[in-house]
């Protein structure tokens, strides 16, 4: 079958592809992911391409959700069209997968300092008529408490003992011999931190013997192009034959690249990269070690394995020192993963006599209450409208999106990036909202509240902005003029509601740990909010809309990227690799969908409690 030519522009950028392949498809073939906040479904319509030269017919889910002047203009939907015919396809900003702001740091307290790989130099004597000893047993008697090796170290050993004149450092991951280097070189030991998230992926080098960040970078996932959430990839798996290989080539590919990227910033050589650690939820893990997850996509949720794995790095195609190893952190339940032991072990709550409660706010929002003696965590499907999916005119948060929202005589915003906006995230969402519940123009049921019920309530210049469309009232948030698409931005009646959705979801998940724990809000000493969302979110904001539990703002602390802090405490520390072990077994699980009051208590959390009209902390 003969392939056909795609040009993507503004880039310019020529890939050759087969009949049939979708745009998004091809797109990542040029190294242009598109955004697709519904997985790639179809459903939310805004991976929007035009085909300036060439043909292709639109499907009928674009005949419903383009209108017919654009679809003259050749506009299409990249995850629906297929590309028969040599083609030209522009794809505009705003329909770009971008970096945007990932959290690459987490808490920086003291980290012990005791890793699992360590070094000792040696000059061996070497062998004689009168005294002959082989050359393994010259490195035993160095080390005495016994030790473990591979064939392929072996089979180097001669050589590299002569090369050097038997003046070697040998290099061990616990008790196991996994190197011999030329000379001392007891202070090159680097390690790097993972962070495997399901839609960012962040890498963090350390020197192992001091504990320094010697470099720290970012990328986006990359199976994005195939699936934007966790289920979405589950289901690839399910119905693609090759799912979980493509799943599993895209991340370790990615992977590699920004270990490649981290040694270059750093100008250390890869080989001397002794250990990984990574953490990451439940499905991603699975993905990152090629383990099928298909049994997470239906009750009961089971997890493959429990405890944390440590496999020679190599095994999964990991490139750094030949004989160094990845260690992938103990889960906890179906969609409680490793990433939420590191943020317990990072944050210590597990240590702590207070009660603490730990949100990590995304699609899937990871819930841990409680203390020392006892540790309770949630899953809950809060959707995806935190991260701008399902919202009208919703993105991520990358530059042009709109993140803090001020109401007073009219509309004060701040724009990541500082340029003209695109749209708005869930940052930028749940700070309207907020507003708009403190200015009484969204009433505790969500509902935007008619222009002759606000009359002389607000300021015309906030009254103007009520927009009645199709039987709903609409909020004018940014006027055509002052957008990057010269299309105004507005918060919809939808959108509203999708929001309470989202933050009932949130907020039912901590009421049942409350009550599983038999406790009050009041006596909660502190939230601990981790992860890039919750990093962004303004408290007030948060408290205004019942995200979060009503406490004073003091309570409440950004905790920052906690997957990679507990992932690096780890690689620096080898006897943390004990208590991650313990705390994965020692904190419980609740399924919500087994409570029979979840349901009950979701649907009261969808009304706006707190709405405190002189909320005196509304800046932070």
């Amino acid at each position: 079958m003969n392939s056909v030519k795609v040009t993507f522009s503004p880039e310019n950028i020529e890939v050759y592809v087969l009949p049939g392949t979708r745009i998004i498809e091809a797109a990542a073939r040029a190294g242009i992911i598109i955004e697709t906040p519904c997985g790639g479904k179809g459903t939310c319509g805004k991976c929007k391409v035009q085909v300036i030269e060439g043909k292709i017919e639109p499907t009928s889910t674009e005949i419903k959700l383009i209108n017919k002047y654009d679809l003259n203009k050749g506009i299409r939907l990249a995850c629906e069209s297929f590309i028969n015919s040599s083609c030209v396809i522009h794809i505009p900003q705003e329909s770009k997968h971008s970096v945007g702001r990932i959290l690459t740091t987490g808490l920086k307290g003291k980290k012990e300092i005791k890793p699992s790989i360590w070094k000792i130099y040696m000059e061996l004597s070497g062998s004689t008529l009168e005294n002959q000893t082989a050359d393994l047993d010259m490195i035993r008697k160095v080390v005495p408490n016994g030790f473990k090796t591979d064939i392929y170290i072996i089979r180097k050993l001669s050589e590299i003992l002569r090369e050097s004149e038997f003046k070697i450092t040998c290099v061990f991951s616990g008790n196991e011999l996994i190197s011999i280097e030329k000379g001392d070189t007891t202070k090159i030991n680097y390690g790097v931190a993972f962070d495997i998230g399901t839609t960012t992926l962040v890498g963090t080098l350390l020197d192992a013997n001091t504990g320094q960040e010697l470099s720290v970078t970012a990328r986006m996932n990359p199976q994005s192009i195939y699936a934007a959430d966790v289920i979405s990839r589950i289901n690839l798996v399910i119905q693609e034959k090759d799912g979980l290989e493509k799943l599993h080539y895209q991340l370790i590919g990615k992977m590699n690249e920004m270990i490649d990227e981290l040694a270059n910033n750093a100008s250390i050589d890869k080989k001397n990269i002794y250990k990984i650690v990574a953490a990451g939820n439940s499905t991603m893990q699975h993905l990152l070690l090629k383990l099928n997850p298909k049994n997470l996509g239906s009750v009961p949720f089971s997890i493959s394995v429990r405890e944390g794995i440590e496999i020679k790095a190599k095994k999964i195609g990991i490139d750094i020192n030949s004989d160094g190893s990845i260690f992938v952190f103990p889960n906890i339940a179906g969609f409680v993963g490793g990433d939420t032991v590191a943020g317990i072990l990072a944050t210590e709550i597990h240590k702590s006599k207070d009660i603490k409660l730990l949100i990590d706010i995304g699609t899937n929002g990871e819930i841990v209450l409680g203390n020392k003696n006892k540790l309770i965590s949630a899953s809950t499907a809060a959707g995806p409208a935190f991260e701008g999916a399902r919202i009208s005119q919703g993105m991520r948060a990358s530059e042009g999106a709109i993140e803090k929202v001020i109401l007073n005589e009219d509309v004060k915003f701040n724009v990541i990036g500082n340029i003209a906006p695109f749209g708005l995230c869930g940052t930028g969402l749940i700070d309207a909202v907020a507003q708009m519940l403190r200015k009484g123009i969204i009433d505790t049921t969500g509902r935007i509240v008619d222009r002759k019920e606000l009359q002389g309530k607000i300021s015309e210049k906030l009254l103007n902005r009520i927009i009645e469309k199709d039987g709903q009232n609409n909020f004018l948030l940014v006027y055509e003029e002052f957008t990057q698409s010269k299309r105004p931005i507005f918060i919809t009646q939808k959108d509203v509601r999708e929001l309470q959705l989202a933050k009932a979801a949130i907020s039912a998940g901590i009421k049942i740990l409350l009550k599983e724990l038999q406790i009050e809000e009041k006596e909660i000493s502190e939230i601990l909010l981790a992860g890039a969302f919750g990093n962004f979110i303004r408290r007030s904001s948060a408290k205004q809309i019942g995200l979060i539990p009503d406490v004073p703002s003091e309570k409440v602390r950004f905790v920052g990227n906690t997957a990679s802090s507990g992932a690096e405490m780890v690689l620096l520390s080898n006897n943390l690799k004990e208590e991650v072990e313990l705390i994965s077994k020692n904190t419980g699980y609740i399924e919500l969908s087994t409570k029979a009051d979840f349901n009950e208590l979701f649907m009261e959390e969808m009304i706006f409690k707190y709405v405190n009209k002189e909320d005196k902390n509304e800046n932070e």
